[in-house]
């Protein structure tokens, strides 16, 4: 059966790729937007950094002997001198080596600020690195940075410097902007190359349709081609496999069953009795009945038919009509004896289109029955043979079905089924 894919692939494509472009363009702007803001924090670091090391080198050059109040009183005038000339400075204190304070200098107006951060949380970094902590308070945003001191050398290390500072409303909202401004460029360039790729990937995909839609097509034909190889042993004709797949379709859809569900049918309705090719032509052309021996031979190929159906993963789904089509409501089918709802759907379905085309098609042995008179005799295997939800379904639709494939012959019947069941192997390709 020849497979014409309906293409809802590019719309798929398109709204993959816009919602993975949105998503990662939200996230590639978010970090920006943060990365900007950690910007503004980490330029008050090095500012904090670069004003302990002009005190460094205006310190005395023993900070742990500076313990006498004079000392500590001028080491604080000295610290006041020169902390509250820096630009937004709200509070300095130097330490000595031993973490104690050794002297504290506070902007005007500080006071309530500094009393509202905790500094007994702050950390003493190792030598060359420092620590900060961002409070917010009241709106506003305050940087608590501590850096070591060193000596004239740079290098031996006098103590530590502890630094507060308020970074202005205007330096946030420009570092916001910034943000913004970078988000939305990453954002757009996310977005415009998505849109590149779309064409790209659309070309990619074609290629992959095609090559799929082909092993499709192959694959289909495969199970026609097994299909009427048994068909045209078993008889001189086929179209009793196209009929009875037809009549099962039909019913399937006619009670809802789910897509891939009629799928599987499919698939099992056309090669239900492949197993035949491993029954001896003595058996399977034997023009009168078969006894109790030859029977049990026959029987044997729905177990041939499972053998051939499951070798193939993709005709896996094929095994329940299959290994099933011969089982009886009531348990005393074959080859399981599975009764009720035990007994997968399809095959359910399958036993009802199977037993209505036999009854009413032409054999060696038998003329065609009526419909009236075919469905009477399946109303008696109601709930022996055949499961009571499906039959008075497909009796209602009975007479249709035969007036519109009943006893046909002709190739129509295959670019019939083709057009009807295309739709359910889309399904397969494109899911």
């Amino acid at each position: 059966m020849t497979v014409v894919l309906g293409q809802s692939l590019k719309r798929q494509l398109a709204w993959r790729l816009g919602l993975g472009g949105v998503i990662i363009a939200v996230v590639l702007g978010g970090l920006v937007y943060w990365h900007e803001i950690e910007r503004i924090e980490e330029d008050f670091v090095d500012e904090a950094v670069a004003q302990a090391a002009s005190l460094s080198s205006l310190l005395p050059p023993r900070l742990d002997t500076a313990t006498s109040p004079q000392a500590q009183h001028a080491l604080k005038a000295f610290l006041a001198e020169h902390a509250t000339a820096w630009n937004h400075f709200i509070g300095a204190e130097i330490y000595g080596l031993d973490h104690a304070p050794l002297a504290e200098a506070l902007a005007p107006g500080a006071t309530e600020v500094e009393q509202a951060i905790d500094r007994s949380r702050h950390v003493f970094p190792s030598p060359g690195e420092s620590w900060y902590f961002a409070h917010r308070l009241n709106g506003k945003v305050y940087l608590q940075v501590v850096t070591g001191l060193t000596g004239p050398d740079g290098i031996a290390p006098l103590g530590y410097f502890e630094g507060i500072y308020h970074i202005a409303p205007k330096r946030i909202a420009e570092a916001r902007h910034a943000g913004l401004r970078s988000t939305i460029l990453v954002m757009l360039a996310v977005l415009a190359a998505s849109g590149l790729l779309y064409p790209v990937i659309l070309q990619l995909n074609r290629k992959l349709v095609h090559g799929a839609r082909a092993l499709l097509a192959a694959n289909v034909g495969a199970i026609e081609m097994l299909g009427n190889a048994i068909a045209k042993r078993d008889s001189d004709t086929n179209s009793h496999n196209y009929r009875v797949t037809l009549y099962a379709l039909k019913l399937a859809q006619a009670v809802g069953l789910p897509r891939p569900v009629i799928r599987s049918l499919i698939k099992g309705a056309f090669l239900h009795d492949v197993g035949k090719l491993a029954i001896p032509d003595s058996i399977l052309l034997k023009p009168g009945k078969l006894d109790d021996v030859e029977f049990e031979i026959m029987k044997t190929h729905v177990a041939h038919g499972l053998d051939i159906v499951r070798r193939f993963e993709w005709l896996h789904d094929a095994a329940d009509v299959v290994g099933h089509h011969h089982e009886k409501f009531d348990g005393s089918g074959y080859d399981h004896g599975l009764a009720g709802e035990a007994i997968p759907v399809t095959a359910r379905v399958f036993a009802i289109a199977d037993v209505f085309d036999a009854l009413t098609s032409r054999r060696p042995y038998k003329e065609p029955l009526s419909v009236s008179l075919a469905t009477a005799i399946m109303a008696a295997g109601r709930g022996s043979h055949f499961d009571p939800a499906l039959l008075d379904p497909f009796f209602a639709m009975a007479e249709d079905l035969y007036r519109e494939y009943g006893g046909r012959e002709d190739i129509g019947l295959d670019h019939t089924l083709r057009h009807l069941a295309v739709h359910y192997f889309e399904d397969s390709l494109e899911g």
